[in-house]
């Protein structure tokens, strides 16, 4: 046999010499990390290490074995050739451990079975060494000295390796969706370098360690692409970033619930109040009862006002207010705004007054409710800060194609805003000069949800105000024209109407009609009755969804109004049991939610499980008769013109 020279060795060594240093630099790298660092990579700590024993100790023997040092014992030199086999056992097992801890691989059954499997493997494979080593020192022949049986060589020096390579490459692929991209990657590349370093060895016949070199680069990939203190600290705050995303949302979560469940419980005794208070102003001749009737409603509507203030909130805040479009009358909105409004400034002795051009166009599409819904808000905050004077409404315009730019000017002579509260006005909860406007009532949020609103209309809003004289706010905000048709002398419609406005009109009578109305409070089955007494329909009541169930199965009703929160059934079970009833007579009926869940996204739900609309408590008697005309048969609807 040529025994070959020191040179040709250090040539076949060079590989893994070159991956020695280079482990070594790794190693001396971890090491001069701060402890808090070291400690919190210490598996791969412990890896790093391993390798570089395990690389030490395999250049070591192949230089013995090759070099044929004869001053060496030949029991000593048997044990050289089987000790680095050992070495790649232990550092691919760290590795797969390693793998586990930087995954959070988690502790079910299946994976304890595996971890044991693991450690016997391990020890197993330990014994089978130092038996071998034993056995052939036992028999030992010098002859056959640098051979040894196949499956020896196979089992302890590359069955482990790959088994544990796999074993958490598998980890990798089951876990991949807790890794980012750069992790996800880094690992693949280190996974391709170390697993081919192994291949390449089985098959080696140069000399060269190809498994250690292609170790060492696996291990710096993942050191440079996951395990350097900046990454950490960047995936630590990530994920410190994650869990307080998700602690907020569990607490916008209890908000919301929150939100829900205040505007239900405060909305039904608020729907009796005013259901009830509506019939006073309706059936008393008696001027000193109806004031006090009046003076009830304008306090009811202002606290429902405040809750639909805090509603509103909440759904921008959640970025769940969606702007809602459809075909409207301007008319019909500033009718409405001004009405509201005339009434709010004549009992505060203040002058109201509109200037509408009667050249605007009357048909629109946009969000007629939010439309509305600004107008009121600016106006109503007018009022309140406003003692004696006037306030104005002015709409004026100019028409672009099919887009008419409005610009609507709400004035009043209160007492103005100073110039250093200019910047906090549309803040939310936030009320300017609290020493002089403690008195007011308000939530804060009035101007703030205006300014919101506004926004999302893709309009914009501005103030002039001088402290002491008033204020005046301005919204510019395009709308979409459907009909040329001018708004004309609405001052002059809206003056007619100012005269009527206090009285009741009756707007329909329908004697045929069969209605049910479903709710487990007796006062909101009694309101429902009275405001629609004078219709003469025939209203039947349930306490129950159960009961409303049997009521259905044999009379035919035109609606049924459904209330949601009732005990033992809610009302979407009832719907449901109600549509599949097994020759009812209600299946296909409209069936309207009633109810006082008025949060963000109520109505889209509530229509989505199956109810053909939705209102809200406290009922108002416009919508409630209008829902009512919309969804009764046509022929048995009188209108009181006929």
């Amino acid at each position: 046999m040529t025994v070959p020279v020191f040179s040709e060795v250090l040539h076949l060594e060079l590989t893994s010499i070159t991956a020695f240093v280079f482990n070594l630099v790794l190693c001396i790298m971890l090491l001069a990390l701060d402890p808090e660092a070291r400690n919190k990579n210490s598996r791969f700590t412990t890896v790093a290490f391993v390798v570089l024993i395990g690389n030490l100790i395999s250049c070591i023997c192949y230089f013995i074995r090759n070099t044929e040092i004869n001053v060496l014992p030949d029991r000593f030199m048997l044990l050289v050739r089987l000790f680095p086999w050992l070495c790649n056992v232990y550092l691919t097992y760290y590795f797969e451990q390693y793998i586990e801890t930087f995954l959070g691989v988690e502790d079910t059954t299946a994976n304890k079975v595996i971890r044991y499997v693991n450690r016997i493997m391990v020890m197993v494979l330990t014994a089978l060494a130092i038996g071998y080593f034993l056995y052939r020192a036992s028999n030992f022949d010098a002859a056959n000295l640098l051979y040894a049986p196949t499956w020896i060589r196979v089992l302890l020096g590359f069955v482990p390796e790959l088994y544990f390579l796999f074993l958490s490459a598998f980890y990798v692929v089951i876990y991949r969706d807790t890794l980012n991209r750069r992790a996800l990657y880094t690992g693949l590349a280190a996974y391709l370098v170390t697993i081919a370093g192994i291949l390449l060895e089985l098959v080696n016949k140069s000399g060269i360690l190809f498994n250690y070199a292609g170790a060492v680069l696996g291990l710096f990939l993942f050191y440079f692409g996951v395990e350097t203190p900046d990454y950490r600290k960047l995936t630590e705050t990530i994920k410190e970033l994650e869990e307080a995303r998700e602690a907020a949302d569990r607490a916008n979560r209890s908000k919301s619930d929150f939100l829900a469940n205040m505007s239900h419980e405060i909305r039904t005794p608020i729907n009796a109040v005013l259901g009830m208070n509506e019939m006073i102003l309706r059936e008393s001749d008696d001027d000193r009862i109806r004031q006090y009737a009046a003076n009830v409603d304008s306090s009811g509507k202002n606290l429902l006002t405040i809750i639909n203030d805090i509603l509103d909130f909440s759904k921008i805040e959640a970025g769940k207010l969606e702007i809602v479009e459809a075909d409207y009358k301007l008319s019909s909105v500033l009718n409405d705004v001004s009405t509201m409004i005339d009434i709010r400034a004549q009992k505060k002795g203040l002058d109201f007054n509109i200037y509408v051009d009667e050249n605007l166009p009357d048909g629109l599409h946009g969000d007629e409710v939010r439309i509305r819904q600004t107008l009121v808000n600016l106006l109503t905050n007018s009022v309140k800060y406003t003692e004696t004077g006037e306030i104005s409404l002015t709409v004026e315009g100019t028409v672009e194609g099919d887009i008419c730019n409005f610009k609507m000017a709400v004035s009043d002579t209160g007492i103005g805003i100073r110039e250093e509260d200019m910047d906090k006005l549309f803040e939310h909860f936030t009320r300017v000069d609290m020493q002089q406007n403690r008195s007011i009532e308000g939530t804060g949020l009035g101007l703030a949800i205006t300014h919101d609103l506004v926004e999302l209309m893709h309009g914009e809003i501005a103030v002039e105000s001088v402290y002491g004289q008033g204020s005046t706010f301005t919204v510019t905000l395009p709308q979409k024209i459907v009909s040329n048709e001018p708004v004309g002398d609405f001052r002059k419609r809206f003056e007619a109407s100012v005269a009527d406005s206090a009285k009741y009109r009756q707007k329909f009578t329908a004697p045929d009609a069969q209605v049910l109305v479903v709710d487990d409070t007796q006062i909101n089955l009694m309101v429902f009755k009275q405001l629609l007494k004078t219709t003469e329909m025939n209203i039947d009541t349930a306490r129950s969804a159960k009961e409303a169930i049997v009521m259905t199965m044999d009379k035919k009703y035109d609606i049924i109004f459904m209330d949601q929160r009732m005990p033992h059934m809610d009302g979407t079970q009832a719907l449901n049991v109600i549509r599949t009833q097994h020759g009812g007579a209600n299946t296909d009926t409209t069936v309207i939610c009633l109810t006082a869940d008025a949060v963000s996204g109520a109505k889209e739900r509530y229509i989505a499980e199956g109810f053909d609309d939705y209102l809200t408590k406290p009922i108002e008697s416009e919508n409630l008769e209008s829902t009512i005309i919309r969804y009764l048969p046509e022929e048995k609807v009188v209108f009181e013109d006929e």
